[in-house]
């Protein structure tokens, strides 16, 4: 039961982020978003420490850390499953992000405090982001042999992508929702990839 308890995790990722979908295109104003709207204050140390935060999620940061990844996984590693996959699994992401936002057209918030273009649901840098940076402690964790260095990195890389997050509410570019929904089909779209390697790993 445990062991397929992935499936139920995706179907609930899923549910939970159609149902934001729902709220979101009959425009109503919800809860989340009311009672989790902060930003920071310019010219201070958050400011600073979130805005090289959120840079972390920008697609050209996911796009050289995937294609170094890529390079790893095919010239040191000769892993060319997980190359293969890694690499239609970042691309398909990002296409599924852009495909979900130009599908739903929701409007970026007022009075951003850095650079954004596009739509605002769901975020990318919550989505992407977050596939990337899982599939990158995933890689780690296997190659990890003690115990409690999995435990620092998976620890690590899950505070990475809740600061992700949660910068991009404090530059107002995104509403909690729409940090909410990335992570809901982020989460689901990682644990479906997981899986199928470790199902292809067995014929391949």
């Amino acid at each position: 039961m445990i062991k397929h308890s992935w499936i139920a995790i995706v179907l609930l990722c899923l549910l939970l982020f159609f149902l934001l979908v729902h709220e979101v295109l009959g425009e109503r104003t919800l809860a989340l978003d009311t009672y989790l709207d902060f930003a920071v204050a310019e010219h201070t140390l958050s400011f600073s420490f979130l805005r090289y935060i959120t840079y972390l999620g920008k697609s050209v940061v996911i796009g050289f850390g995937s294609i170094l990844v890529v390079l790893y996984l095919w010239i040191v590693k000769k892993d060319y499953l997980k190359m293969a996959l890694f690499s239609i699994g970042m691309g398909g992401a990002d296409i599924i992000n852009r495909r979900i936002k130009n599908q739903v057209k929701r409007e970026r918030p007022d009075d951003q405090l850095v650079d954004a273009s596009g739509f605002s649901f769901p975020s990318g840098h919550a989505m992407v982001g977050l596939i990337f940076f899982s599939l990158l402690a995933y890689f780690i964790i296997i190659e990890v042999k003690r115990n409690s260095l999995k435990w620092v990195v998976g620890i690590g890389f899950f505070f990475l992508i809740l600061l992700i997050g949660l910068s991009r509410i404090a530059m107002n570019v995104h509403f909690p929702t729409d940090i909410l929904a990335g992570y809901s089909l982020g989460i689901a779209f990682t644990l479906i990839w997981c899986n199928l390697y470790k199902l292809l790993g067995r014929f391949i």
